[in-house]
């Protein structure tokens, strides 16, 4: 079904509202080819804790107009699992984007690898704060080093 990896964004909002301000971010990656959404669900938890999922296609036909080209390609693979998990992550109160999205960008680097006899061994990403915090100790040494010489 799909040929190339698949990630997942849970974003959270303030306020329980969405402003659809990310969606001309989400689009231009869908129209320039880096990335197809697979799946889109909005997540909203109210202050006593209960909580309403809304697919892309139960939308008001405004809002679903800005995600038209990203529904063009939406698949429902979310399962009722995926989204209790993901709303037991939200606080009370809380709005949340959950999206699965393809990285299109990957299809010409895998033919280049497999093309010259690689294999992918591991694939994962670094959290920011994980880059942060090496790059503080990084610069520490630095300094250390500096003050030593």
């Amino acid at each position: 079904m799909f040929d190339l990896p698949l990630e997942y964004a849970l974003i959270a909002f303030e306020n329980a509202k969405f402003s659809g301000k990310i969606a001309p971010e989400l689009l231009d990656l869908a129209e320039r080819g880096i990335v197809r959404f697979v799946d889109f669900v909005f997540i909203q938890k109210d202050e006593d804790g209960n909580v309403r999922t809304i697919e892309l296609n139960d939308l008001e036909p405004e809002a679903y107009e800005m995600f038209v080209p990203m529904g063009e390609h939406v698949s429902s693979l979310f399962t009722n699992d995926d989204l209790e998990i993901a709303a037991g992550k939200l606080p009370n109160g809380s709005a949340a984007a959950l999206f699965l999205w393809e990285n299109l960008w990957v299809a010409d680097l895998r033919k280049a690898i497999v093309d010259a006899g690689g294999v992918l061994v591991e694939r994962k990403q670094i959290a920011p704060e994980v880059v942060e915090q090496f790059e503080q100790a990084l610069a520490a040494e630095s300094a250390e080093q500096e003050v030593a010489s």
